[in-house]
């Protein structure tokens, strides 16, 4: 038997992919607003400020554009290693669980109701 969450994403996959996003955009909050989140981010700001020194003291370049490649620097540590991090506590994976239970309990609901007023879900989805 089909669940009520893949009911709605057969027939609704725009609100699939949207929901998607949506959640990834939640776990990485989560994870952001963690403590292990907010020690992170301290650290790519330290990472970044030395990445500049770096490219101004070792390699020579203008300091200006070493700015610019630690600012580049800093997006691209944070983009790979906050991926990594969400993936290895799992905080994607509760997220998603939890959302596929909301959506369940509340299917189910919508079909309660459909079912007091005498229609059919499947009606409901076509």
């Amino acid at each position: 038997m089909e669940s009520m969450k893949e009911k709605f994403d057969t027939n609704f996959p725009e609100a699939k992919m949207l929901r998607e996003m949506e959640l990834k955009r939640t776990s990485r909050n989560l994870y952001n607003q963690s403590s292990f989140g907010k020690a992170t981010s301290v650290i790519y700001l330290i990472v970044a400020i030395a990445s500049i020194f770096v490219y101004w003291k070792f390699f020579e370049v203008n300091i200006f554009l070493s700015i610019l490649y630690g600012l580049i620097t800093w997006f691209v540590i944070t983009y790979i290693f906050d991926k990594i991090f969400i993936k290895i506590f799992g905080v994607e994976k509760a997220v998603r669980k939890a959302n596929d239970e909301e959506i369940e309990s509340a299917g189910k609901q919508l079909e309660q109701t459909l079912k007091e007023k005498g229609k059919l879900m499947d009606d409901f989805l076509k």
